[in-house]
C-alpha cells in the first residue's frame, strides 16, 4: 500500500513541477512571487489541519517540535529547488533534486544505526554519475521551436559550461536534496513516535508556509505586484490554485502516509521516480504546437536525459531495495 501511495505522490508532484517551471520562467520571472503564494497556502491549510487534529496529550516536547524541524528543512529544500528550476530545465532540475535517497541512506546510517550494503553503495555511484550527466552540457543545446510569433524562449535551455548557471543550478539542487533528506528522516522519526499523520502534516506544512512567505517577502513590493498581476489572469490563477495549492497538498499528504506505512529508505526510492513523470510531461508539453515549457527536444538532448534519468532511478532502487 505504501508503494502505491508513494507513486501517487510522485505523479501529483509531476504536475506541480510543470506548473512551477511554467510560472517561474514565463509569468513571475523570479522565485519570490511564487513563494508568497505557496507560503500563504501552506499556512492556511496547515494551520487548519493542525487546529482540527491537535497534539496528543502526553507527547514529549521533542516529538511535538520535530515536525517543525521537518517543515523548516522542507521549506529550505523547495525554495532552493525553485532557484535551481529558474536556472535549469524542469526534467534536469527535478532529477538532480531527487538524489535525496543518497542522503537519506547516509543519515540513516549515521543517526539510525542502519547499514548500507555494497549493492547500495553501487546505487549511490549510479545516482551521482546520472546527476552529473544530466547537469553538464555535453554539447550546445537549443530549444525546439518558439513560444509564439516573435516570442523567444528564456535562456535556461541554452546555458553552456562557460555559464555560471552550469555551477549554481546543480549546487542549489544538490543542497535542496540534502535538506529534503533531512526532512524525510525527521518526519519518519515523528511518525515512529506515534504522532498522527495529519498532525505531522499540519505542523510541517504550516512551518513550510512560514518559510516560503519569508522567502517571498525578500522580493519586496515587486514580488507582491507580480503575484497580484498573476492572480488577475485566469490562466495563471488556474495554475496557482491547482498546481501550487491543491496538488502540493495532495502530494505531500500522500508521501507522509507512505512514510507512516513503509520504511523510509524504500519510500524515498519510490518517490525518486518523480523525474520520470516530469521527463515525460515536460517533453510532451515542449512540442511546437503547445510549447508550454522550454525543454530541448533534439535527439541528443533526449537521449542524454533519458539515460541519465534511468541511471538515477536504477541507482536509488539499488540503494534502497538491495
Amino acid at each position: 500500500m505504501w508503494a502505491i501511495l508513494a507513486l501517487a505522490s510522485s505523479l501529483a508532484f509531476c504536475f506541480v513541477s510543470v506548473c512551477d517551471k511554467r510560472l517561474l520562467s514565463f509569468h513571475f520571472q523570479g522565485v519570490p512571487p511564487l513563494c508568497l503564494w505557496c507560503g500563504i497556502c501552506g499556512m492556511v491549510y496547515g494551520s487548519i489541519t493542525f487546529a482540527v487534529m491537535g497534539i496528543p496529550e502526553g507527547t514529549p516536547w521533542q516529538v511535538a517540535w520535530s515536525p517543525v524541524a521537518a517543515g523548516l528543512l522542507m521549506g529550505f529544500s523547495v525554495a532552493l529547488l525553485f532557484r535551481g528550476m529558474r536556472l535549469m530545465e524542469a526534467s534536469r532540475a527535478v532529477a538532480i533534486s531527487q538524489t535525496n535517497p543518497i542522503y537519506v541512506a547516509i543519515l540513516a546510517m549515521l543517526f539510525l544505526d542502519e547499514h548500507i550494503s555494497v549493492t547500495q553503495w553501487l546505487g549511490i555511484g549510479l545516482v551521482v554519475v546520472g546527476a552529473i550527466m544530466i547537469s553538464v552540457r555535453l554539447f550546445h543545446e537549443r530549444p525546439f521551436g518558439r513560444v509564439g510569433p516573435g516570442a523567444g524562449l528564456p535562456s535556461t535551455a541554452v546555458t553552456t559550461l562557460g555559464d555560471r548557471t552550469a555551477v549554481y543550478g546543480p549546487a542549489f539542487l544538490l543542497l535542496s536534496a540534502l535538506c529534503a533528506a533531512g526532512s524525510f528522516v525527521v518526519t519518519k522519526a515523528s511518525l515512529n513516535a506515534d504522532l498522527p499523520v495529519l498532525t505531522v502534516f499540519g505542523i510541517q506544512q504550516a512551518t513550510v508556509g512560514v518559510v516560503f512567505f519569508i522567502v517571498g517577502l525578500t522580493g519586496g513590493r515587486t514580488a507582491v505586484r507580480r503575484l497580484w498581476s498573476g492572480v488577475r489572469q485566469p490562466t495563471v490563477l488556474g495554475m496557482l490554485l491547482s498546481g501550487e495549492a491543491l496538488m502540493p497538498a495532495i502530494s505531500i499528504l500522500l508521501s507522509v502516509y507512505a512514510y507512516s506505512l513503509g520504511p523510509a529508505s524504500l519510500v524515498a526510492a519510490v518517490l525518486a521516480t518523480r523525474p520520470l513523470f516530469v521527463f515525460v510531461a515536460s517533453t510532451i508539453l515542449s512540442r511546437v504546437r503547445w510549447q508550454l515549457l522550454d525543454e530541448s527536444l533534439t535527439p541528443q538532448a533526449l537521449a542524454v536525459k533519458a539515460v541519465s534519468i534511468v541511471m538515477i532511478v536504477m541507482g536509488v532502487s539499488a540503494l534502497s531495495l538491495a
